[in-house]
């Protein structure tokens, strides 16, 4: 009796560790990305809506998401200011079936542009997923762990261990009169 009771006992622990691998976010990723920005405190600039990034155009998914797409990308979307002095781009990415998602999580990190701003550099990047849906945020600090908060909120407390990589802290210019 006791090893049936162990046996079951070890089928159970094996299908719930599969289950908690399994996590996936239910929506379309304009939906997933409207209720991730629904639930930060930080944000106070005006957004536009998500919009689908043309994987087709090579150039323009580097751009957003920082790779060449190919087959890993299912389909992707960002989210930026119309206009503002803060640096802030929100992409989510919906890896392809079969796609390795940590690999693809440390190429978008690696080969996003935290700077291609023309005025301005993010101070962080981060980069995390609940099953095969990848969050990249770049920002200042604070918003970028606040979008995390959140996307660990709507994914219910499920985000993957998030990569980062630190950008650039802009100095204020210095106040004073001008020399000339």
């Amino acid at each position: 009796m006791k090893k049936i009771l162990a046996v079951i006992l070890a089928f159970a622990a094996v299908l719930s560790l599969a289950a908690c691998n399994s996590v996936q976010l239910e929506g379309t990723l304009e939906e997933i990305s409207k209720q991730v920005l629904d639930n930060t405190t930080t944000i106070e600039m005006m957004l536009g809506d998500p919009m689908e990034i043309d994987l087709a155009d090579v150039d323009v998914a580097k751009y957003y998401i920082g790779v060449d797409p190919t087959d890993k990308v299912e389909r992707a979307v960002f989210t930026e200011p119309m206009i503002g002095s803060i640096p802030f781009s929100l992409c989510l990415v919906k890896a392809a079936e079969g796609a390795d998602v940590d690999a693809l999580k440390n190429e978008i990190l690696e080969g996003v542009d935290y700077r291609k701003w023309i005025c301005v550099a993010a101070e962080k990047v981060l980069v995390t997923n609940c099953g095969d849906t990848i969050l990249m945020i770049m920002s200042t600090e604070e918003i970028v762990e606040d979008v995390y908060n959140a996307f660990n909120t709507v994914a219910m407390e499920k985000a993957e261990e998030p990569v980062t990589k630190a950008g650039e802290v802009m100095e204020e210019p210095a106040l004073g009169v001008p020399t000339f």
